[in-house]
């Protein structure tokens, strides 16, 4: 009795797991279409230069992980004289990548 009873629980467990793991995915999916969706608003033929800040705002991260995003490779940035810039379409291209 006691075995089938923990049977049960690793079985009722094992479910509950694949549906976080399933609407998870679902949800970041949902999140990943409205980012781009709205970062492409008013996407002009000029590739707008975005800063630190908004880049972390439009991710939804802290300015850190976007430092961290740029060391690692992750998303390229433009260094012109008023400091570090992203180009609008390398947000979207690592948005894509999620």
């Amino acid at each position: 009795m006691l075995t089938s009873s923990i049977i049960n629980q690793d079985a009722l467990q094992a479910q509950i797991n694949n549906e976080v793991e399933r609407l998870t995915a679902i949800r970041f999916e949902e999140f990943k279409n409205n980012l781009l969706q709205e970062i492409s608003k008013n996407y002009y033929f000029d590739d707008c230069l975005l800063s630190r800040e908004e880049v972390a705002q439009k991710l939804g991260v802290s300015i850190g992980t976007v430092d961290n995003l740029r060391k690692r490779g992750k998303i390229k940035n433009s260094n012109i004289v008023s400091g570090v810039k992203y180009k609008k379409s390398e947000i979207l291209r690592y948005i894509k990548t999620l």
